[in-house]
């Protein structure tokens, strides 16, 4: 796969971070979004991301678990598969995975030596559209049976969207994000993400608000793409929860074979429900459109081993411990609707509960902490090693203002502190929330599982 290179690993790492990068320094405007660049560099690598099946998959939330499922079944249903996702917690590596595992160093590198040559000349290359080709070069000559590939922002100018013919275009909740590149309304954003959708190729769409569904409506009616609305086809539940994961039931409503009782899902959060609802709901479409098969042995496997870090994920039971990158609304009363059904079903209890809170510098810091107030016997305002990342002070300051006054709020220089500190004041019979943003999720797995890369 990709040969012999003449880069090492680490020099492929330089390199991509030497690139302009929206992802830490995100631009002013929509201005800077451009397809003409990435379309020149893949023609030059002979357009590798239209020589594998492909599952292009977008939306504000969901996307990426939606994906880890996808790729979960199909992987058990004996596919050779392949996944890229963003942002990655602690290597580039895991934005690009093959059959479950992140690209080999050495396969990163070959790979990485072939986009930059072909990239000579072509200015302004940023970050992603970089990594976004050494994945479709990587797909391409790994002869995979099936990629799913998520945006990374928005749909119509993302540079995955050089997709010419997916199998299926998925959209997944949206919500008010990125507004001043994408648009300040459901609508506008829903237009943007709808731009993946493929003339004739069937989309996937998940439970939404009516503007939203709107929009996605009309564009898979201009360009005659069957439509499959996930909200009003099917019907989903949760049987039982544990800290390992949830049994669900779930079935379509004219389909009477398409139903299944006692699915266990290793994903919690009754959102992670509507996500698998989602998955499946796009492979009955495939499978039904002869692109894809698989089976009931399949979809309980996939379900039931599928990973996808640093989403409501438990890192311990006693203590407590707990790591989300919640950094919106939508995704902190997704978490307080977590630890609400675990406390309620007995799965875990504490007696003090510590919640480590950093935010990137746009965030809105009262959407997230009113929903997880409820539970907080204290608040510890952090921050993570990024560009983006709000210090400490200015947290602890917002907390402040926003909660009620006898709310107890401290700060930590940085992530590890922080984190520390919680352990320590929550004890064996307390539990540590550590959330606001992925980056501050990822730094704490890396520090219980002592992950260096």
């Amino acid at each position: 796969m990709c040969g012999e290179g003449p880069m090492t690993y680490e020099e492929v790492r330089a390199w991509l971070w030497s690139l302009i990068d929206f992802e830490r320094k995100p631009p002013a405007t929509r201005t800077p979004y451009k397809l003409d660049r990435m379309r020149a560099l893949l023609a030059r690598l002979n357009n590798p991301q239209d020589t594998v099946p492909t599952i292009h998959i977008t939306g504000s939330k969901g996307k990426g678990s939606t994906s880890a499922i996808l790729e979960s079944i199909l992987r058990a249903a004996g596919y050779r598969t392949a996944l890229y996702t963003s942002p990655h917690l602690h290597t580039e590596r895991e934005r690009i995975r093959l059959e479950g595992q992140p690209i080999a160093p050495a396969t990163m590198a070959a790979c990485a030596a072939k986009v930059r040559a072909a990239a000579e000349g072509l200015t302004g290359l940023t970050f992603f559209e970089a990594i976004t080709a050494i994945a479709f070069l990587a797909f391409a000559e790994a002869n995979v049976d099936v990629a799913i590939i998520e945006v990374g922002l928005g749909g119509t100018l993302d540079a995955t969207n050089t997709i010419s013919t997916p199998l299926a275009a998925i959209i997944t909740p949206i919500s008010l994000e990125h507004t001043h590149i994408l648009g300040d309304t459901h609508a506008r954003i829903a237009r943007d993400k709808a731009g993946i959708i493929k003339p004739g190729r069937p989309v996937i769409v998940a439970p939404q608000v009516d503007e939203a569904w709107q929009e996605i409506a009309a564009v898979a009616k201009q360009r005659q793409a069957p439509l499959v609305d996930v909200a009003r086809e099917w019907t989903w539940e949760r049987r039982a929860l544990s800290l390992h994961g949830q049994t669900i039931a779930l079935r379509h409503h004219t389909r009477p074979e398409w139903a299944w009782n006692n699915l266990h899902l290793a994903l919690l959060g009754m959102h992670q429900i509507g996500n698998a609802a989602t998955a499946i709901a796009t492979l009955t479409t495939l499978r039904e459109r002869g692109a894809l098969a698989w089976d009931d042995a399949a979809l309980q496997a996939g379900l039931a081993h599928v990973r996808w870090p640093a989403r409501t994920e438990v890192l311990n039971a006693h203590p407590f411990v707990l790591v989300d990158g919640a950094h919106n609304d939508a995704s902190a009363e997704a978490l307080a609707d977590t630890l609400r059904d675990l406390a309620f079903h007995g799965d875990v209890q504490w007696d003090r509960l510590w919640i480590v809170l950093g935010v990137s510098a746009d965030k809105n810091i009262a959407a997230i902490a009113a929903p997880l107030h409820p539970f907080a016997t204290g608040w510890i305002a952090t921050q993570a090693n990024h560009p983006r990342a709000l210090p400490p002070d200015k947290v602890a300051e917002r907390l402040s203002t926003i909660l009620d006054p006898l709310a107890v709020v401290l700060s930590a220089p940085d992530v590890r502190t922080a984190f520390t500190n919680a352990l320590h004041m929550a004890g064996e019979d307390g539990a540590v929330i550590a959330t606001g943003s992925l980056f501050v999720a990822a730094e704490v797995r890396a520090l219980w599982y002592n992950i260096r890369e």
